[in-house]
């Protein structure tokens, strides 16, 4: 009888589960259209089952369980108008998305009736937070991440109005990057991956796990204090609206440089396929062992130097096509009692080749006669340049949201890889007139690993959200090897004093973040004319960076191989029984005859405790004041010591402050709309940009790559910068918009690189005195949506910046006599040259446009999108005395995108994108008055096609 009632239990309990299973989900968000941001507490009813809906929760999302069918849906909220969608369609074990924006009834006094969507339009979402917000900002949704095929942020991010990226891998917002640009990880902080750079290179995250990015450019307390260009806030994917996965799979041919048998390479490790070293360039010995001194002939130091890895010489290979994979699962599950939980996982994995065959690099001086404008040139660098990298990113969320209570986790790991290979010539072209034939291998391994823990509350009208993030950042350098051999007569000779040399080189840095903050809005009466909010956050850092150097020499002059690995053959290694070999020593000021050389190395960590009040008041239902105060506590603390220990209390810092800021951050914004479509804006507030660990400091580090020595300066102090924003902006339909922007910024304090006249290979942060930028900006996107022909199928997206910014040289000391640039370049005018008081800020480009153009029909799967992006030359290395301005001449960058879609509902794609289809390359070069420009550094990226087919199911 038992077995029986068991039986029937299970038997009952499988029908149950495949008829639930059977059910759909209609979802979606609804909008407060008069106001901005979620409707909380908006009622959704299905008209054919009464008694059948749900109401929204404080993130204005709803969920709610159906049998498959067509139904009614309305919409509704008090003093809103409500809207009815007919015809909705709910499918079995899918999910059909309704999104509403519900109008005040004042403005729309009847009830509206559409036809239901089942797709989110997260353009249009894109542009009601644009419209909304309290803020000057710009932005780019997944909806254009999937039209115009890019992979990666930084091919997305550039779309955006007044925004370049350098290096492929930092934003710039309105010319100004680096220290002036903040990125955060939703709203959170998050350290970067290079030393020498402030920024967080965005090319590790890929846009298969992004939901949206937002670009404020005017401040508000709410956001942190160290922002003046504009702060990018990455948003990563939460909810899914419905169960999707896809996979996708990519080839990438390079013209010129795929299948390339004159590509180079080097051996690396059994995991350069993950971007992780196994080993293989590990230091083989303690960093701390000392080196023994060839005089001291002891015999450790034929093992000491035999353990070292023993290429030297790159090798030739043949350049392999890039492939890509991804894939991409995430579901949203509803329980009746209301309870829903989202989860998502997310995997990219790039592998590529690059070649550059006619890689070139220049040194000009000006001549000491100022009647010759010619330029004199030092050293000529010609050769090729073979690179492998390697980068995969993994994302796992889950969430959960029940009534007014929302939690969710999040752990993301970005990994990356790059081998190099350089072979080239170097010719002195003064002085000795040496040449020299460098081999040059590298390896740089990046990683950040980060772990969010959040929560949103709503008690009452009271919302309530945290978050807490933990992130671990390592850049590892592991096993440079640079091998100078001197060209005699055509014979390869070692000579030091021509330059040549055999160096190893290994680099770590290390850095930890823990930040956490809180936030609390409180609506007074009914919230629409003043709310009030407060909140906190604590960001702490701590960073380690170490360097280690070891030279390789000989002890006489006796014949050699030119081949870079004879140089570690067994044979031709240090012993004792033999006097002119190869052994390994270490230079300068090394520790305990180690290859640590203390001014190389430190280590640092960084509080900064934020809290602010803010509040948003309307009045006369079309002007919206936002205000209030941001107070910022930051502290900085450095360990380190200079090589030369003159003064042990300057030349030895152990745990020592050296900043030391209280900050009081004033904001106003204005937002005047003229109607629900069209608002006038107006800021002005004040923000802190910070000198980095390694720029406060006294380090002193030798880089062998660019050959540049970087000596900290303890004196920095932070930039106060004051900023001013005026725009109007017409959001004509959903998904279309025109606005013109103004703004205005001075510098107090402005930072920059300088080099050292006499020195000029040494380069010092200061602090100049006055520096401004302003400018303006116009974006228009274009939907022709309501013509009958075949321009209904068209979007044009286009935007230009205009920029202006000047630094007062008289304010800018340069070297340590205490000279001002001004001077310095007043000395080396040439005859019938004049000179400006002032000039640009270095890195800030006059001009940006960007401009794309898509046809899409999707009922065919069909679309192709072509974007071009330009910036204006930019001042890139200021002058030092004879050493002539560099400047970075413009790449016309010209992609074109084309998919389509096929097989059942279009569940599969084939993608093709084509990049740089103009062949351009990137080129900087000298500029002087009275000559042509001579070139600094130039390599040509190539036209690039991928190809990726995706499924989804």
């Amino acid at each position: 009888m038992k077995t029986k009632a068991l039986g029937f239990i299970l038997f009952s309990l499988l029908i149950q589960t495949a008829l639930f299973a059977q059910k759909g989900y209609l979802r979606g968000n609804i909008e407060d259209g008069d106001f901005g941001g979620p409707l909380v507490g908006a009622t959704i009813i299905v008209v054919e089952q009464p008694g059948v809906g749900t109401t929204t929760d404080f993130d204005g999302n709803y969920s709610i369980s159906l049998d498959p069918g067509s139904y009614t849906v309305k919409v509704s909220f008090i003093s809103f108008t409500t809207v009815t969608y007919s015809n909705v369609v709910i499918k079995p074990g899918e999910a059909t998305i309704i999104d509403a924006t519900l109008m005040p009834a004042t403005q729309q006094l009847q009830e509206v009736q559409v036809v239901a969507k089942a797709k989110r339009n997260t353009d249009a979402g894109l542009l009601i937070k644009m419209r909304n917000s309290p803020n000057v900002v710009d932005g780019i949704s997944s909806q254009t991440f999937k039209r115009v095929g890019d992979n990666d942020l930084s091919q997305s991010i550039k779309r955006v109005t007044g925004v370049t990226v350098e290096g492929g891998k930092y934003v710039y917002v309105r010319g100004l990057g680096d220290r002036y640009t903040k990125t955060t990880l939703n709203g959170m902080a998050i350290p970067g991956l290079d030393p020498d750079v402030n920024a967080v290179q965005i090319d590790i995250f890929p846009t298969a796990v992004l939901e949206n990015v937002a670009v404020y450019k005017s401040f508000s307390p709410n956001l942190y204090g160290d922002f003046a260009g504009g702060l990018v806030d990455v948003e990563t994917k939460s909810f899914p609206d419905e169960k999707k996965t896809s996979v996708s799979v990519g080839l990438q041919y390079i013209q010129g440089q795929t299948l390339n048998s004159d590509f180079i390479l080097y051996k690396g490790g059994n995991l350069d396929w993950l971007g992780i070293d196994d080993g293989t360039r590990k230091l083989p010995f303690d960093k701390t062992t000392p080196i023994p001194r060839y005089i001291d002939q002891d015999p450790i130091l034929r093992d000491l130097t035999l353990s070292l890895n023993p290429q030297m010489a790159v090798e030739s290979r043949t350049a392999l096509p890039g492939g890509r994979f991804s894939f991409n699962h995430g579901n949203q599950i509803t329980k009746e009692d209301g309870r829903s939980y989202g989860y998502n996982v997310v995997f990219n994995y790039n592998n590529s080749y690059r070649f550059y065959d006619s890689f070139k690099q220049n040194f000009f001086l000006k001549n000491n006669d100022t009647n010759v404008t010619q330029l004199q040139q030092q050293e000529a660098i010609t050769g090729v340049v073979g690179r492998h990298e390697v980068q995969w990113s993994g994302m796992l969320s889950g969430a959960y949201k029940f009534r007014t209570n929302s939690y969710e986790a999040m752990l993301l790991h970005s990994q990356s890889g790059e081998a190099s290979a350089s072979k080239r010539t170097s010719l002195q072209t003064e002085q000795n007139t040496a040449l020299l034939i460098e081999d040059i291998l590298t390896y740089t391994q990046r990683s950040l690993s980060t772990f969010f823990l959040s929560g949103s509350h709503l008690a009452g009208k009271t919302q309530i959200s945290w978050t807490n993030a933990l992130t671990y950042a390592r850049v590892y350098d592991p096993d440079f090897r640079t091998t100078s051999l001197s060209v005699d007569n055509g014979d390869t000779a070692f000579k030091p004093g021509d330059g040549a040399k055999l160096e190893r080189l290994w680099r770590d840095l290390n850095e930890v973040n823990e930040n956490a903050r809180v936030d609390i809005s409180v609506p007074f009466g009914d919230g629409k004319k003043f709310t009030l909010k407060t909140g906190a956050n604590a960001l702490f850092k701590w960073r380690t960076f170490e360097t280690l150097e070891y030279l390789l020499a000989r002890q006489d002059n006796s014949p050699m191989n030119g081949d870079p690995n004879w140089f570690l053959n067994p044979a031709n290694v240090y012993n004792t029984d033999a006097i002119a070999r190869n052994y390994t020593r270490v230079e300068g000021f090394a520790q305990n005859g180690s290859g640590i050389q203390p001014a190389n190395n430190f280590s640092a960590r960084q509080n900064i405790f934020g809290a602010y009040v803010m509040a948003e008041q309307t009045l006369w239902t079309k002007l919206k004041l936002v205000y209030g105060l941001r107070v910022e506590k930051a502290d900085m603390y450095y360990t380190g010591q200079k090589n030369s220990v003159f003064n042990p209390e300057t030349d030895i810092l152990t745990d020592s402050k050296t900043l030391d800021e209280l900050n009081f951050l004033p904001s106003a914004n204005i937002v005047y709309g003229f109607d629900n479509d069209m608002n006038l804006r107006l800021s002005a507030n004040q923000t802190v940009a910070r000198p980095s660990f390694k720029e406060k400091s006294i380090a002193q580090i030798y880089d062998p790559i660019t050959k540049r020595t970087f000596i900290g300066n303890i004196d920095l102090n932070q930039t106060i910068v004051n900023n001013f924003d005026l725009r109007w902006e017409w959001f004509f339909s959903a998904t279309e918009l025109l606005s013109v922007a103004g703004f205005y910024k001075t510098f107090d304090g402005h930072i920059e690189m300088v080099s050292f006249q006499q020195d000029p290979d040494n380069v010092k942060p200061r602090n100049s005195g006055d520096a401004s930028i302003y400018g303006v900006e116009l974006e228009i996107r274009k939907r022709f949506a309501n013509s009958t022909t075949f321009l209904r199928r068209l979007f044009i997206g286009g935007n230009i910046t205009l920029v202006e910014s000047r630094v007062d040289m008289k304010s800018v000391i340069t070297g340590n006599a205490g000279e001002t640039e001004f001077a310095l370049r007043e000395n080396n005018l040439r005859n019938g040259e004049t000179l400006s008081q002032f000039r640009p800020m270095a890195g800030q480009s006059p001009y940006a446009v960007n401009a794309n153009v898509s046809y899409e029909i999707p009922e065919k799967g069909f679309g192709v999108s072509v974007a071009y992006n330009v910036k204006g030359e930019q001042l890139s290395i200021i002058s030092s005395g004879r050493i002539p301005d560099v400047y970075t001449v413009p790449f016309h960058s010209l992609d074109l995108n084309a998919f389509y879609s096929f097989g059942k509902d279009l569940n599969q794609q084939i993608g093709l994108r084509v990049e740089n289809l103009l062949d351009d390359d990137r080129t900087l070069v000298y500029r002087s008055f009275g000559t042509d420009d001579e070139i600094f550094n130039q390599f040509f990226p190539g036209r690039a096609l991928r190809i990726k087919y995706t499924y989804n199911f």
